[in-house]
């Protein structure tokens, strides 16, 4: 695996309203997890959508996902982004849950910068009434 270039998946899903989703318990073990399988990420939950960045060796990323596509608690998996990178935006944490409604937060202000990329309709979503941090982003 140390060979295996580091693959970033950045992608959004519905919850499914008929099953209770325990989000505790899903960053649990999501920790215990990516920490054995080298992965490492953000995932953003506001009781209706995920957002979620994986990042890590390409073989475990794909597994991981290929998990995450199976899990009945979410529908509608649509993936914003599936690259190669050279370094980890979120190297820190093997998963961290963050309130999408929290900009200050650091992990929150790194996704606002990937979503500005892509749809405008979820940024706003996962971002409404909230103004982005001054950061440089240089």
């Amino acid at each position: 695996m140390q060979d295996d270039p580091l693959r970033q998946v950045f992608y959004h899903s519905q919850a499914v309203s008929s099953v209770d989703v325990d989000v505790d318990q899903i960053i649990a073990s999501a920790k215990r997890n990516n920490g054995m399988d080298g992965i490492t990420g953000v995932m953003f939950f506001d009781g209706q959508s995920f957002l979620q960045v994986l990042e890590g060796p390409a073989t475990s990323v794909a597994a991981t996902f290929a998990r995450i596509i199976a899990d009945p608690r979410h529908r509608d998996v649509t993936v914003i982004s599936d690259r190669e990178v050279t370094d980890r935006d979120f190297a820190y944490w093997s998963m961290e849950l963050c309130d999408p409604e929290h900009a200050s937060d650091e992990a929150t202000w790194r996704l606002r910068r990937r979503l500005e990329r892509f749809s405008p309709e979820l940024h706003r979503y996962f971002f409404r009434e909230v103004s982005a941090p001054d950061r440089d982003v240089g």
